[in-house]
């Protein structure tokens, strides 16, 4: 006890539990840094697909005209709004199948909409929207557009599509995780 003052003293704890308990602090220090680090890294590693750029749609296109088979079968990943599974075969130029989650759509001229043509198609389109967000999107004034993409280097097929309307829920990514090409008959 100290004179003049009616509070004790606690006593101090061994020195042993002070640097288990330090020891315990640096750990979950540690283990909240590395979280940061991981969830950063998630968000760094999703943007490094290229910027679409009319250029790189037009060469790839080119590769595609020149190498794509006419029949190949094609699993697209679909994030955003609308997200899905989509399973084209392709013969000779023709869908002869198309699911959508699993469930094949009762309107057959919905089926070509995710050939590889039709995703060349999208992109140029999607390019031309972005030069006017606000008409193209339905974007508030002053909207900045980030469009991203991958294209194969073998076909030329385009692989991965972002678009990110900033500050909007506007985004749309796809991917292809599967594609399978077939000799033509």
């Amino acid at each position: 006890m100290s004179i003049g003052s009616n509070h004790a003293v606690p006593p101090r704890k061994p020195a042993r539990y002070r640097s288990r308990s330090l020891m315990l602090g640096l750990l979950a220090g540690l283990a909240l840094w590395s979280l940061v680090c991981a969830g950063a890294a998630v968000l760094l590693g999703r943007n490094r697909l290229p910027l679409l750029t009319p250029e790189a749609l037009e060469q790839a296109r080119r590769l595609w005209d020149s190498t794509g088979p006419a029949s190949y079968d094609l699993e697209v990943q679909i994030r955003g709004r609308q997200p899905g599974v989509v399973r084209l075969t392709v013969r000779n130029g023709r869908v002869t199948r198309m699911t959508r989650d699993g469930v094949v759509p009762r309107q057959r001229r919905t089926w070509s909409a995710w050939t590889v043509e039709s995703q060349f198609d999208m992109l140029a389109l999607e390019l031309e929207a972005a030069r006017r967000p606000e008409a193209g999107f339905a974007a508030p004034p002053g909207a900045q557009v980030v469009q991203r993409a991958e294209f194969d280097p073998q076909y030329g097929y385009p692989r991965r599509y972002q678009r990110h309307v900033r500050s909007t829920p506007l985004e749309v990514e796809w991917e292809v995780v599967r594609f399978t090409p077939y000799p033509s008959r």
